[in-house]
């Protein structure tokens, strides 16, 4: 998907403020094929294609998709009453230091033909360009990072957080930790007397160094992990256990370092008073230079009690390219 610029521009501060800046020649919004629809209101943008509809929140504090409908159940997906919902650029790390929250922070928001593009400007407390691109096709939901830095950071990681309603349980793809065992296994992330909260799947042993070099410890709202297995793939997907809806998170091959699961608790119906239902992308974790960028690809389902054999399809047909 190209990010051009092709018929609507707004900048939008954190307070929530919006100025027109410029209007290009009216066109087609669509590009061949697709069958969503992006509209603003104030700065609310909404979508809708014949399998989902929702709003992202595009300025202020919490910004993310804050409404996520599956139509054909009515069921909604994103917790984005008190919480920023899904898709939402969070915790930034480097250099040893948090940076701003990503999704409090200034933005310019642009309508293009394939759906929305949002730019969180680099400033004088977190010299980055972060651009957002969201792109609607019939269930699939495609979202393209990229990260421009304006200083040399060593060890810099990228957040996204995605906050599903209650009753979501959540499953990853995981490695065996049998020695020598090469099986994937796509498990339920349970509570247990080992894991109680949050749970870890980073890549592999190299990144458990940047992961545990005492970032998470870094306020507001420091996390203890624990680690019950390596990802076999960046896989992970939530399931409503009384409909059958799901929301399948797809990480970057190359760029997601880690994935974090808030344990399901209890197991039978997550309860959000246990915990978020959450998944979070941890994209890059890795050092660069000053002028250097960076891209990051992540893809969401959403459907009905998908088979394991068409995750697997779907996930194929989506790493297949990287």
């Amino acid at each position: 998907m190209k990010c051009n610029i092709k018929r609507r521009t707004f900048i939008k501060t954190a307070s929530g403020s919006i100025a027109a800046v410029a209007l290009a020649q009216a066109g087609s919004r669509a590009a061949a094929g697709t069958s969503s629809a992006w509209r603003a209101e104030g700065a609310d943008y909404h979508f809708q294609t014949d399998v989902v509809s929702g709003r992202y929140l595009t300025a202020g504090k919490y910004q993310g998709m804050r409404s996520l409908v599956h139509r054909p159940t009515g069921v909604e997906i994103a917790s984005g009453e008190k919480l920023p919902g899904l898709v939402a650029p969070y915790r930034v790390f480097g250099n040893g230091k948090r940076y701003g929250d990503v999704r409090d922070r200034a933005t310019k928001v642009e309508l293009i033909p394939e759906g929305m593009r949002i730019t969180h400007p680099a400033d004088e407390e977190n010299p980055f360009d972060i651009i957002s691109c969201y792109s609607w096709e019939a269930d699939t939901l495609e979202v393209r990072y990229t990260v421009k830095l304006n200083a040399d950071m060593k060890g810099f990681e990228m957040g996204v957080a995605s906050y599903l309603s209650a009753g979501f349980r959540a499953f990853v793809s995981r490695q065996s930790n049998n020695w020598g065992e090469k099986g994937s296994k796509i498990v339920p992330v349970d509570v247990n007397p080992m894991t109680d909260v949050y749970a870890l799947f980073p890549r592999d042993e190299t990144v458990m160094k940047t992961v545990f070099d005492g970032r998470w410890d870094l306020p507001p709202y420091p996390v203890r992990y624990a680690v019950p297995a390596y990802f076999a793939v960046p896989l992970a997907y939530r399931r409503h256990v009384q409909s059958g809806v799901m929301a399948i998170g797809m990480g970057d091959p190359k760029e997601c370092y880690a994935i974090c699961i808030p344990v399901n608790n209890p197991p039978e119906n997550p309860d959000p008073a246990n915990g978020y239902q959450g998944i979070y992308f941890y994209l890059f974790g890795k050092d660069m230079n000053r002028g250097e960028t960076a891209s990051a690809h992540i893809r969401w389902v959403i459907g009905k009690d998908i088979s394991e054999q068409e995750i697997l399809r779907r996930w194929e047909s989506f790493a297949g390219g990287k």
